[in-house]
């Protein structure tokens, strides 16, 4: 075998080595785009449910907040809409209705602090359910 054959050959295996490497690190590169693709569904799932779960609450805090303003501005409880906004928001606010007194501002006004206090609860709630659901759920990309 002359040295040109004998460069050759190991041209032709070094060229091997090289197509061999290349073949496994697209292969690898490929596993490692599907995982973060697969992921990246994943956490879009997840995400939506933690925006229905803000939505929700978000929904309840808005619910809460006309309440405070219909209190505050001494609203007529006989009103249909007042008595409808109570009503619905009466089994989020009945724990906290004894917490403290509600002072009033004179005639039908009167503070809503244990809405606020509600409000306030409510909102660090939302932001825990959903720091959690993100937190159990989601995936590392």
């Amino acid at each position: 075998m002359t040295v040109d054959e004998m460069r050759q050959e190991e041209l032709n295996r070094h060229q091997a080595k090289i197509d061999m490497n290349v073949e496994r690190h697209q292969a690898v590169n490929l596993d490692e785009k599907k995982r973060s693709i697969a992921a990246a569904n994943q956490n879009s799932a997840v995400a939506r449910i933690v925006n229905i779960v803000y939505f929700a609450f978000g929904a309840l805090e808005l619910a809460l907040t006309i309440r405070v303003i219909l209190h505050l501005i001494g609203a007529n409880p006989g009103n249909s809409f007042a008595n409808f906004i109570d009503g619905v928001t009466w089994p989020f606010v009945a724990m906290f209705s004894t917490l403290v007194q509600n002072p009033s501002l004179g005639g039908a006004s009167v503070i809503e602090v244990t809405t606020l206090i509600a409000m306030l609860v409510y909102a660090v709630v939302a932001w825990v359910i959903g720091r959690l659901i993100w937190l159990f759920f989601s995936r590392p990309r």
